[in-house]
């Protein structure tokens, strides 16, 4: 039996770690799988109950940051899960639950290791190919990569969040010379997400973009293709040709609008398990590339995800 082996081994212990939540709901389910579980204001309450080993998970409409729970868990190795930034219906909290007994961290730090030295070193242009469409990034000479976690360990006193394991992550610079990103690029799912401490402002727009997006999935309108020229983009086509982007480009911030605001490489083996109907933070990094547009401050924060992309300069690595 896997009994969350992989999960396990981030922590010193190597057990199960306590499930922390505001969630009743998301804490019955993992509670039924042998975890742990603690509430947020119990622990808010009594500081004392805080866990070494903790799977902190936000899932319900809350002031973030919380202050207090900070302070509760600032003596333990806690992984994060910003579950409300995404979607908290109970669909989405049984397949977080099931995703976790599979996923592999120690593989995919491993991968995120390789893909970190590939850009450390590379002296040439990132060529990115996805079922007939290509596309090409230039790397600038300062590259700013979102924090991934190479080593498979939660220590205490550290917060990791989930998704620094799983993706090496490029973000745009102040100066906008981070990367320079032209082609085309083959999309089969989509990940919506925004900023927790803007939940009440961005979360009705990022779900908009998701029941949009969801209804073309459902009509059949994927594998969506995009157009980007210099990291903007310029069309997002649905197998039908209809163009998606005068209706989502609304939806996303203002600041850097139509502009790609991540270019991202998951770190996690392609998976038939992987669910599309589910905005779930755990089908971003589901393999192969994925680029984003919006920031999530004040809109969604899209990331168009393909799953099967290949990084055709990077030799023995297949992502």
């Amino acid at each position: 039996m896997n009994n969350y082996l992989s999960l396990r081994g981030l922590f010193e212990s190597g057990e199960l770690p306590t499930v922390v939540s505001d969630s009743s709901s998301l804490l019955n389910g993992f509670s039924s799988v042998g975890f742990k579980t603690l509430n947020i204001d119990d622990l808010c309450s009594d500081p004392s109950l805080g866990p070494k080993e903790v799977i902190l998970v936000a899932a319900a409409p809350a002031s973030h940051p919380n202050e207090r729970l900070r302070d509760a868990l600032r003596n333990s190795a806690t992984l994060f899960i910003p579950l409300l930034a995404f979607a908290y219906d109970q669909r989405s909290i049984s397949y977080l639950i099931n995703r976790l007994l599979f996923l592999d961290f120690f593989e995919a730090c491993e991968r995120s290791r390789r893909i970190v030295e590939f850009i450390q070193h590379i002296d040439e242009p990132i060529y990115v190919s996805s079922n007939g469409c290509n596309l090409t990034i230039e790397l600038g000479d300062n590259v700013d990569v979102f924090a991934p976690k190479l080593v498979p360990k939660i220590t205490i006193g550290e917060s990791i969040s989930i998704i620094q394991f799983l993706e090496v992550g490029l973000v745009p610079n102040k100066e906008l010379t981070s990367f320079n990103v032209n082609g085309t690029f083959l999309c089969d799912g989509v990940s919506i997400a925004h900023h927790l401490h803007t939940h009440l402002q961005s979360g009705p727009i990022a779900e908009e973009a998701w029941r949009i997006l969801d209804d073309v999935r459902e009509q059949g309108g994927f594998p969506l293709t995009l157009h980007i020229n210099n990291s903007a983009v310029s069309a997002i086509k649905t197998i039908n040709d209809l163009d998606l982007l005068p209706i989502l480009m609304p939806l996303t911030d203002e600041m850097l609008r139509g502009q790609l605001t991540e270019v991202a490489f998951g770190s996690l083996t392609p998976s038939d398990e992987t669910d599309w109907s589910i905005n779930s933070q755990l089908n971003e990094p589901a393999g192969g590339v994925h680029i984003a547009l919006g920031a999530g401050e004040l809109g969604a924060h899209i990331d168009f995800v393909s799953p099967y992309a290949e990084i055709l300069n990077i030799g023995h690595l297949k992502l």
